[in-house]
């Protein structure tokens, strides 16, 4: 079942943009995109922030299922935001990949968690501070976001 197509998804990642500027109070926002679809959302989020707003915004690819460790080509300082993004957030474990790859990230002045969908049924302590949907799911249910061109282009449910 298709819950969301490319417009009502480029709508929400426009109001994501604006949520996460005002969570990063005028700094500078490094954007770290999960897998290849966290990856593209924040690409997308990358350029609605530069189109919105005067704060310097950069976004970078993480493999979090690698086994190597991640250093962040932008230099990092206490005026830098580190935004973790990913297109649905289910478990938390995959962020919580992501984020203990990372070196460097005590610098940061705030990290926190944007994700276009929230699925609840958190096994760890991990919380999405930006929210695009809430889609309340079953544990046998699955929610698939399609990539077209590189651009999040639809949400799908199926059940297993």
């Amino acid at each position: 079942m298709i819950l969301s197509d490319r417009n009502r998804i480029e709508r929400t990642v426009r109001r994501m943009a604006y949520q996460i500027v005002e969570e990063a109070h005028g700094k500078q926002i490094q954007l770290i995109g999960l897998n290849e679809r966290g990856f593209a959302l924040a690409e997308q989020l990358c350029h609605f922030i530069k189109k919105g707003s005067d704060s310097p915004v950069y976004s970078e690819q993480l493999w979090a299922h690698s086994d190597d460790s991640f250093t962040l080509s932008q230099p990092v300082n206490e005026n830098t935001v580190l935004v973790i993004v990913d297109d649905v957030i289910f478990s938390g474990e995959t962020i919580l990949k992501g984020l203990d790859k990372i070196t460097g990230r005590e610098r940061f002045d705030k990290i926190f968690v944007s994700v276009l969908v929230d699925r609840g049924h958190r096994k760890y302590p991990i919380e999405a501070a930006v929210i695009g949907m809430n889609i309340p799911t079953k544990l046998n249910e699955q929610i698939t976001v399609s990539l077209k061109e590189g651009v999040p282009d639809s949400i799908v449910l199926t059940e297993n």
